[in-house]
């Protein structure tokens, strides 16, 4: 079954104080750098955005999705997403996590079957949308937008939901999900993360 990439990038960062999307990541910015990161493992990516053409400028290999819902969080981009992408499921990468590994994201899509959601089995990670998600899902979500119901964990009470533990994870990566899930909020994690980014790949000269 075919599936998809989906960067949610829609996010007002008001703690960061400046676009994730476009904070420098290495030699580019971050969207440039998880694009890159996960192409050669999905053969289609979609952003989530507030407004089409937010990032045309970057000219990245990928197609805009525009919230359908807006002011309504990461979950107006996970069912604007699955609403209008051609694919039956997708994994939902948010734009603040960049040390998640595509690897990850393929354990959690094999993990759906014929659930609605695959995700980590973690309280820590509850209200992270990083999870594999299929179009089965788009009416809980559509209820749960209507209703002003914003947490994943509601919607996970809606849907069948499958579960991987973090030590199934841990067999196709060696980084530990606790830096994989790991979030850029503020500006104190960010450069805790160019920190990291610059251990595993150093400059080059």
């Amino acid at each position: 079954m075919e599936y998809a990439l989906i960067i949610l990038c829609g996010g007002s960062s008001r703690r960061m104080g400046t676009d994730k999307a476009l904070l420098p990541f290495g030699e580019e910015c971050l969207l440039t750098y998880l694009v890159k990161k996960y192409q050669p493992y999905f053969p289609k990516i979609y952003l989530s955005v507030k407004t089409r053409g937010d990032y045309t400028s970057l000219s990245l290999p990928v197609t805009e999705i525009p919230d359908l819902y807006p002011n309504a969080g990461p979950m107006s981009g996970v069912f604007s997403g699955l609403a209008m992408m051609d694919e039956e499921r997708a994994f939902f990468l948010p734009i603040d996590i960049p040390f998640l590994e595509p690897q990850t994201a393929l354990t959690l899509l094999e993990g759906l079957s014929d659930s609605d959601i695959c995700t980590v089995a973690e309280e820590n990670y509850e209200e992270i949308p990083a999870a594999a998600y299929s179009k089965g899902c788009i009416p809980s979500i559509g209820k749960c937008l209507l209703l002003h119901q914003f947490t994943f964990q509601t919607l996970r009470e809606k849907c069948s939901v499958s579960y991987r533990t973090k030590e199934e994870l841990s067999e196709n990566t060696k980084t530990p999900p606790n830096v994989q899930f790991a979030h850029l909020d503020t500006r104190t994690d960010y450069y805790q993360a160019l920190r990291h980014l610059h251990c595993i790949c150093p400059p080059k000269h």
